[in-house]
């Protein structure tokens, strides 16, 4: 073989020669690690889409927009009240919850401190959001975060992360005050105050039923039942608001930043005088509700009753009456006069309420029944002519 043709040999050789295959591994191990990456993205992209995706018979048609019916009125109220019936299982068995963390009476207070401080910083926080978002998907990514971060409460054995939990979960358990602008929208001018009052009595509805089944549950169980119970709860809400809750676009749909919203609910309280005198009111009948609520349980449990858990669950049935009768109050009286006719009137029953139990509570128990009954009746009114007022107030702005 001549030089010439072992050197065209060689060079035949070397073009025909296969690929290095260490190569071809690493490319392989690279298309891989690339697969490894991108299916958990997929996965979870997968699952967002269905738990927000919107059933054909919810969604937005501007031509055909979603109509308010009874149906979807008291799924609202449903939803309110076992929403807002977070903030108040703890109520009944702080004394219980004080002797299985190991801490005092006034340590355990903290927990339902902590529920209400997370409740109005979701508010201040949150509900300003309902103007921007489309509520819907809003309202359900905050009911499944509730759902889910509820699960430590159930579990955990630290009095420390208890309250945090608590805290959390209370600042996304603001969903029924996204519902409740929602509804001042639906509802017609002449069914608002209404429709608000069956939402309304789902937030009373619910703080009964949380102290009652509170103490029925931990009378014959473990506190934690109850826990378990409203985590049960909550996912099933988050079921029935994906089936059923309508689209509804935003309220401001060219959008606007976080910051100019909570600097625009400064502006807006200058700009209506009602709104201040509405906050004031609902803070002042807030802390009074809170208060009492609070330091009956210890009241019940101590001398001269020392009441079972049972027995002062039993008291959150004094609510029946304000929940049965405040919807036909609301329909004969707040729609057909001025809202502060009836603002004026839930004052007076509160004060009156309160003036009762505090001078006769010591010593008798007629003085809690009569300051229960007379607080929630008058609180629920209040509030519920004070939303129908201010809900006439800048529509696009309902949720601040």
């Amino acid at each position: 073989m001549t030089p010439a043709q072992h050197d065209s040999s060689s060079l035949h050789e070397t073009q025909t020669s296969p690929p290095d295959e260490g190569s071809a591994s690493s490319r392989t191990a690279s298309v891989e690690r690339k697969d490894s990456l991108s299916s958990p993205r997929a996965t979870w992209q997968k699952i967002s889409d269905v738990l927000f995706y919107t059933p054909k018979r919810c969604r937005y048609n501007a031509a055909n927009p979603p109509k308010f019916s009874t149906g979807l009125n008291l799924l609202f109220a449903f939803a309110a009240a076992f929403t807002v019936a977070n903030l108040y299982y703890n109520h009944p068995i702080l004394h219980l919850l004080a002797e299985d963390f190991n801490v005092s009476n006034e340590r355990a207070s903290l927990i339902p401190t902590l529920a209400q401080a997370g409740y109005a910083s979701g508010l201040v926080f949150l509900c300003p959001l309902g103007d921007v978002f489309p509520r819907r998907l809003f309202v359900v990514s905050l009911v499944l975060f509730t759902a889910t971060a509820w699960l430590g409460l159930c579990l955990t054995n630290s009095f420390s992360v208890f309250c945090g939990l608590t805290f959390i979960t209370s600042i996304t358990t603001v969903t029924p005050q996204l519902m409740l602008p929602l509804v001042g929208d639906l509802a017609p001018p002449n069914r608002r105050a209404s429709a608000l009052s069956v939402v309304a009595s789902g937030l009373l509805l619910g703080i009964l039923l949380a102290r009652l089944l509170s103490g029925v549950v931990t009378e014959y169980t473990s506190w934690r039942n109850i826990y378990w119970l409203s985590f049960a709860l909550q996912y099933l809400i988050f079921i029935l608001l994906w089936l059923f809750m309508p689209d509804y676009p935003s309220a401001n749909p060219e959008g606007i930043s976080y910051f100019r919203i909570l600097w625009s609910i400064l502006t807006i309280f200058i700009q209506h005088p009602l709104l201040i005198q509405a906050c004031l009111i609902g803070f002042c009948t807030s802390t009074t509700f809170t208060n009492f609520w609070t330091t009956l349980t210890f009241l019940l449990s101590s001398p001269p009753y020392e009441y079972s858990t049972l027995v002062i669950g039993l008291f959150a049935l004094i609510g029946i009456f304000s929940m049965l009768f405040v919807p036909l109050w609301s329909r004969y009286v707040t729609d057909k006069f001025i809202p502060l006719f009836t603002v004026i009137l839930g004052l007076l029953y509160s004060l009156s309420g309160t003036i009762i139990g505090t001078y006769t509570g010591s010593f008798t128990v007629a003085g809690p029944v009569i300051q229960a009954l007379f607080l929630d009746f008058g609180i629920q009114t209040a509030q519920i002519a004070n939303r129908s007022a201010i809900y006439g107030i800048l529509p696009q702005a309902r949720n601040r």
